[in-house]
């Protein structure tokens, strides 16, 4: 029995204690600080700990106060939220939109001479970075940082990524009811962006009237005006359609549509006409001011999204979505985000107040074997493994279904393409898209004796693979629009270890000669050119990497070398002490990581030192044979599995 003292009802209390699950009697989660309250619950920040690593957590305690004045209807609420959080979690992989629970339960506590149960949630913690954690947080980074809200590339990915991850909330029968920028936890960068729905604490089932606790709640300007109103209407997705409508004004002006001090104004306000234009709004991107015409229909769209009447408004969010990201995507424009956002953040995350932790999230020594991994923006991953696909959550591997691929288990390459969606490819020269709805859009290259062992690009733009023939020459596969184009052989190589984009039209690649030295060279499909590139003295190259915004190039290999290409020029550098590099990465501000057995080292172009050793565990002596890079986190793993991360902490001092 723990013992709150009766003015603690943001249990402060717990900073530093440990609790734990029934059900996962092995795994504990270590309260760190508090990160967050709300009327119905305080947020920590908590250290899970299981036999197999660590991992960071957010544990959700109902206050106190709460659990005194509505007992069973906050007990149901936890309930609720843990029952539609958990039929999200059965889909392998999940979907990546809305944030993981990880486990739950009670304590006992005493306050006030009162003894009750105190329930929480342990949920996914989401690594915000510098541009913030919650969607107000990187909106208003965005506007103060660049002058604008979300471009128009980045506005239709967040949409996306909400609307898909309202369809899975209301697949499952809930409906939220509080979708806001406040309730949408944000990580990742550019295209590697992903947009998270958080929150349950006022949602309810559909069909059902009053909440989950019995209270009152929403946000003010985001709350559909059914939810203030006690005719007793049944709940439905379109109170959620008028939520996502609100957000996405946000995210396109900066400025909220609806000025609104609590959920009644709201409802007063939404019977208004006509809806303010995001024309009217200063943050508008610029892109988007030139195109008149897609902002009306934008405003059309908005407007039905907000009728007062939920009858009115679109029946499902991917129905309000599609006339949006029509608007959004209407014409040719660059995909990669402007300059001016690689500006704000390469500035404001020099990690200058920072130091590196470390966390083993999962033990060497399993079985599997993995042969191509592909991370996602949260920190997740698909991997193609020895046998199948294999998935990580954030806290342990699991198998993921392989059924309806014609090949399920000569799967040999992984590539992410989009939030929450792979393309996986191998033997019988089959490629296919691959996300929590499983695969589609297969197709296949002529030749059935080819697999393919490694792809980069876009099936509908551009995009190269490599395929493996017996013992002939590796092949450069090239698709233009989902069309095969012309294979190209690369006669002077033995094998082919990565492929990179270096540019729009422009692949690095890796590998080994056939003189058994390291092989690197530029691939241009649409030219049907192979150029060569000068390799150092080393036995083979064995992985590459880019950031195609800063057209910057990194290839790896032993003995140390490292083979930098950047604005077309070439740059040797040497690990210190030659260890043999098995692994690469770049993130957005040009930082390249490279992995050897063991050990993982930085080259930060504002450091002196070419290559630093900035973490090292001599025990793990099988090789790395991926790295997740993002700013202020990396993720690195090896071919069993095994998982470390660092991340940037404050520096005391």
């Amino acid at each position: 029995m723990l013992r709150i003292p009766p003015e603690d009802d943001l249990l402060h209390t717990l900073e530093g204690r440990k609790v734990r699950a029934r059900a996962q009697p092995d795994v504990s989660f270590r309260i760190d600080r508090a990160i967050g309250a709300g009327s119905y619950a305080v947020a920590f920040f908590a250290l899970r700990r299981a036999p197999d690593g660590e991992s960071p957590a957010v544990l959700k305690f109902v206050r106190p106060a709460l659990m005194r004045r509505n007992g069973e209807m906050a007990l149901l609420a936890v309930e609720k939220e843990t029952v539609a959080l958990s039929r999200l979690n059965e889909r392998v992989p999940p979907t990546p939109f809305v944030v993981r629970l990880l486990a739950n339960d009670a304590i006992d506590i005493e306050q006030g001479g009162l003894t009750f149960r105190l329930p929480w949630l342990a949920l996914e913690y989401v690594h915000g970075g510098a541009e913030g954690t919650t969607l107000e947080e990187r909106i208003d980074f965005s506007v103060e940082q660049t002058g604008y809200a979300f471009d128009m590339d980045r506005a239709a990915l967040a949409l996306t990524c909400l609307a898909t991850g309202l369809e899975a909330i209301h697949e499952v029968g809930v409906v939220h009811r509080d979708l806001s920028p406040h309730n949408v936890l944000c990580c990742g960068f550019g295209n590697g962006e992903i947009f998270k729905i958080a929150d349950f604490g006022i949602a309810r089932p559909q069909g059902q009237v009053g909440t989950f606790i019995g209270l009152p709640g929403g946000t003010p300007g985001y709350t559909a005006p059914e939810q203030v109103r006690r005719s007793g209407e049944p709940a439905g997705p379109e109170s959620d359609i008028f939520s996502l409508a609100a957000v996405t004004f946000k995210l396109l002006t900066g400025e909220e549509m609806f000025r609104a001090k609590s959920t009644v104004d709201t409802a007063l306000l939404a019977h208004e006409k006509p809806r303010r234009s995001i024309t009217e709004c200063k943050a508008l991107c610029p892109e988007l001011v030139e195109r008149p015409a897609e902002c009306a229909i934008i405003d059309r769209i908005l407007a039905r999204g907000t009728a007062a009447d939920p009858r009115h408004r679109p029946p499902s969010a991917w129905e309000f979505a599609a006339g949006v990201l029509r608007a959004l995507r209407s014409g040719a424009r660059r995909s990669r985000p402007p300059r001016r956002r690689l500006e704000s953040i390469t500035d404001y995350s020099a990690p200058r107040r920072f130091g590196w932790g470390w966390h083993v999230r999962h033990q060497p020594g399993d079985q599997r074997v993995l042969r191509s991994i592909a991370w996602d923006g949260d920190g997740r991953c698909l991997a193609a493994a020895s046998r199948g696909l294999a998935f990580w959550n954030g806290t342990g591997w699991g198998e993921a279904p392989v059924r309806g691929f014609p090949h399920p288990y000569g799967v040999r390459f992984a590539e992410r393409v989009g939030a929450g969606l792979y393309l996986v490819g191998g033997d019988g020269a089959t490629i296919a898209h691959y996300s929590p709805e499983g695969f589609s859009s297969i197709l296949r290259a002529e030749d059935s004796a080819v697999s393919f062992t490694h792809a980069s690009g876009e099936l509908e733009d551009l995009a190269v693979l490599v395929g493996e023939r017996g013992s002939e020459a590796p092949l450069l596969f090239g698709l233009a629009a989902r069309r095969w184009m012309k294979p190209a052989s690369l006669s002077k190589a033995s094998s082919v270890t990565g492929i990179a984009r270096l540019e729009d039209e422009r692949w690095l690649i890796s590998g080994r000669s056939r003189a058994g030295a390291g092989f690197a060279a530029i691939y241009s499909p649409l030219m049907f050119e192979v150029e060569r590139l000068a390799a150092d003295d080393t036995e083979c190259y064995m992985s590459c990497a880019a950031q195609q915004d800063l057209g910057l190039g990194v290839v790896v290999g032993s003995s140390g070398r490292v083979l930098i290409v950047r604005n077309k020029e070439l740059e040797h550098l040497v690990v210190p002490g030659e260890p043999d590099l098995t692994a690469v990465a770049v993130d957005v501000t040009g930082r390249t990581w490279a992995a050897s057995a063991g050990a993982l080292w930085l080259h930060d172009t504002a450091q002196a030192d070419p290559f630093t050793l900035v973490w090292k565990q001599e025990e793990w002596n099988v090789p790395f044979v991926s790295i997740f890079a993002d700013v202020g986190r990396v993720i690195a793993t090896t071919i069993d599995g095994a998982v470390v991360e660092g991340r940037w902490e404050p520096t005391t001092g």
